[in-house]
């Protein structure tokens, strides 16, 4: 026998190579979700609309007090006629936290400014509104409008 080419010990080593390369080449790129953008225009379209379940979706699956903390927004800030003009998107905090900056015009003229809070889950970008089962309620909605 030969000792030349593949030593004994070493004759795993292709076969290894191999199965990483196809294993790479085999898998699906992950699913893209809704992009902070997205987000931010489905969020207006909820407050314009008047929408709870709307904005009900957007929110993070899983999370309790998720309707109460829409009601309330929709009811302080809904049906305004809100055109974004601008969207600055900010993670300050870690790349699946954003604060995303809205500004724009109401139907009455008036300029205005939003925060809205958002986390990323599984690739989409959900408004933080409710909070983590078990963390416990309190306090005002994190997705809360305001203009400064």
């Amino acid at each position: 026998m030969s000792t030349r080419g593949i030593t004994p010990g070493r004759a795993w080593l292709p076969a290894v190579v191999g199965c990483v390369l196809l294993a790479g080449c085999a898998q699906e790129a992950a699913p893209r979700g809704r992009t902070e953008r997205e987000t931010a225009d489905a969020y207006v379209r909820a407050l314009n609309a008047r929408d709870v379940d709307a904005l009900v979706r957007l929110g993070p699956p899983g999370y309790e007090e998720v309707e109460a903390d829409a009601r309330e927004v929709i009811a302080a800030e809904g049906g305004r006629g809100l055109e974004v003009d601008g969207v600055e998107v900010s993670h300050e905090f870690g790349d699946d936290m954003a604060s995303t900056r809205l500004t724009g015009e109401a139907r009455d003229g008036c300029g205005f400014t939003t925060y809205v809070q958002m986390s990323r889950h599984d690739g989409t970008w959900a408004v933080v509104l409710g909070h983590a089962p078990g963390a416990g309620g309190g306090g005002a909605s994190p997705a809360a409008t305001r203009t400064p």
